[in-house]
């Protein structure tokens, strides 16, 4: 039979564990300082809408559905409480292979410029990976099909399962042949498919 103090000493192990590793104890808790769900999608759907404006010659784009992904705690596999909201946007406008870089590089600044910090660059397949101090990430990528999308994500509190936000649904796509959503861009613009 455990004593008292070693019931104590193993409780204060696992507080402090989960302090240090970002768990939530208490299922549905959540953490106050996040947004609401509405309140997050407004700042996804700003960024996004900002980050384009930075943007000349204008570019051309189609919004995906707005998405929640439900996180768990890590001990229990409850949900705690908390989101992520995001959202794509898929340009339609197509990027030739001699603009991907300097429109990877306007974006950059933009960002910059908007107190995002630069944490990932690929070179290769181009792609940028930035954060702002409220936890909001903002990432623009070149798939290897020429399509490129930026996507923002930031944390919300909800109690509510994972999967897109109904009445967020974005904008209609063609189909591709397998059936899912085709996001080949379809737009060509005298400057940035040249």
């Amino acid at each position: 039979m455990f004593s008292r103090k070693v019931w104590r000493d193993a409780l204060v192990a696992v507080i402090s564990f989960a302090a240090f590793s970002g768990c939530s104890l208490i299922p549905g808790g959540g953490d106050a300082s996040y947004p609401t769900v509405n309140k997050a999608l407004e700042r996804v759907d700003s960024v996004l809408d900002d980050t384009l404006a930075g943007v000349r010659p204008r570019l051309r784009w189609r919004d995906g559905p707005a998405h929640m992904s439900e996180r768990r705690n890590s001990f229990t596999n409850e949900a705690d409480g908390e989101m992520d909201v995001s959202r794509q946007r898929h340009l339609r406008t197509q990027i030739s292979q001699g603009k991907k870089k300097e429109l990877l590089e306007i974006v950059s600044r933009r960002w910059e410029e908007k107190g995002f910090e630069i944490k990932e660059q690929n070179n290769g397949r181009p792609s940028l990976l930035s954060e702002a101090s409220d936890g909001c990430i903002a990432k623009i990528d070149v798939g290897g099909s020429g399509d490129v999308y930026i996507s923002v994500g930031v944390s919300a509190v909800s109690s509510g399962p994972s999967g897109d936000i109904a009445g967020e649904e974005g904008d209609s796509f063609p189909e591709a042949s397998s059936g899912a959503p085709d996001h080949t861009p379809d737009l060509r613009d005298p400057y940035w498919s040249k």
